[in-house]
């Protein structure tokens, strides 16, 4: 199922859902009495309603998969926990308002406070849910630019196995680097990620290109200079 059909399957079991509250009121109230509902019924059927309401709130959030589900767990579940307290309070209140034996007043103040604080919970999932997401992402960026990093040298060590022994220095020590960038941990920063442009670019100009001795002496201590200062940056 595609996000248009889950959207649509959503939105149809939301207005379902209206509608079933509906049959209930006609059901329980009909017909009509000439003098109209009583201010406990239509507080108890405006409830309904707003119990409704709540309960869909969690529906509206993305669904969690497999793949999000260390992201998606924790703050959905957040959610779900400021939903079903205020549903445990709002549904009995409901009740003994309609019977009147707690007064529509006090239902609705103690309901206000019930709302404010499973809305505080529910804001809170939200927020931590957007958060974790942004930590995640910026974590699958920092692994993949390491593991380009790590694939360019392994090119770089692969195309020195192919120099003439009069390269022998150069070769020895451009090992040297790849043995260093096979060690290096992912770092979350600005200034690691151009660190490891730099490095990935200097790399593959070194594996690629057909340059003199002297040239290569100069990229070789360019992406020296480079991996020092990666190698300078930790978590």
């Amino acid at each position: 199922m595609n996000s248009k059909q889950l959207n649509l399957f959503r939105i149809l079991l939301f207005v379902g859902g209206l509608v079933l509250v509906g049959i209930g009121f006609l059901i329980f109230n009909y017909p009509l009495p000439e003098k109209g509902l009583s201010a406990a019924q239509k507080f108890f059927w405006v409830e309904m309603v707003l119990c409704y309401l709540v309960f869909f709130i969690p529906f509206f959030f993305n669904s969690i998969t497999a793949k999000m589900l260390d992201t998606k767990l924790i703050p959905t579940m957040n959610i779900w926990f400021g939903v079903i307290f205020f549903e445990i309070v709002a549904i009995p209140l409901a009740f003994l308002a309609l019977n009147e034996i707690v007064s529509i007043r006090v239902s609705v103040f103690i309901e206000l406070v019930i709302f404010i604080i499973a809305a505080i919970f529910i804001y809170f999932g939200y927020l931590a849910g957007n958060h974790i997401g942004k930590v995640q992402a910026r974590e699958d960026l920092s692994l993949s630019k390491i593991a380009e990093l790590k694939s360019s040298f392994e090119m770089l060590n692969l195309k020195t196995d192919m120099w003439n022994d009069d390269l022998r220095n150069q070769k020895e020590q451009i090992k040297k680097l790849c043995d260093d960038v096979r060690y290096l941990s992912p770092v979350d920063t600005e200034m690691s990620a151009k660190l490891e442009m730099k490095l990935i670019v200097a790399a593959n100009v070194l594996a690629e290109s057909s340059i003199s001795p002297s040239e290569m002496d100069s990229k070789i201590l360019e992406l020296t200079n480079f991996l020092n200062q990666r190698k300078l940056l930790r978590k």
